[in-house]
C-alpha cells in the first residue's frame, strides 16, 4: 500500500470517529479541542489529530464502541502504541 493511500485511510478513520463525537461533547486543554484536531487533520498530522481525539474521554463520558473502533483501525493502519491502549478501552465500554 502506498504512503499516501495509507494516510487517506487513516484521515478517514479519524473523520468517522470525529462525526461520532455529540454536539455536546466537552472541550478542554487537558483533553479535546475540536479546532486542534481539525488544525492537525489539516496540517497532515495524523498522529497529533488521533492523540487529540483521544483526549475527549478527559472530560465527557467514553464515545461509542464504534469510535474507538475507528480509532483502533487507524492506530493498526500507523502501527501506532496506542493500538492496546484503544483496545483495552473499547473492552472496558
Amino acid at each position: 500500500m502506498e504512503q499516501i493511500e495509507r494516510w487517506a485511510l487513516i484521515e478517514a478513520e479519524l473523520m468517522a470517529a470525529f462525526v461520532l463525537l455529540p454536539e455536546t461533547t466537552v472541550e478542554s486543554d487537558c483533553g479535546y479541542r475540536k479546532d486542534d484536531f481539525l488544525s492537525y487533520i489539516k496540517a497532515n498530522e495524523l498522529l497529533l489529530a488521533m492523540e487529540e481525539l483521544d483526549g475527549v474521554i478527559e472530560d465527557n463520558p467514553s464515545p461509542s464502541s464504534t469510535f474507538w473502533l475507528h480509532l483502533i483501525n487507524a492506530s493498526k493502519l500507523m502501527d501506532c502504541r496506542h493500538l492496546e491502549r484503544y483496545e483495552l478501552i473499547l473492552n472496558a465500554t
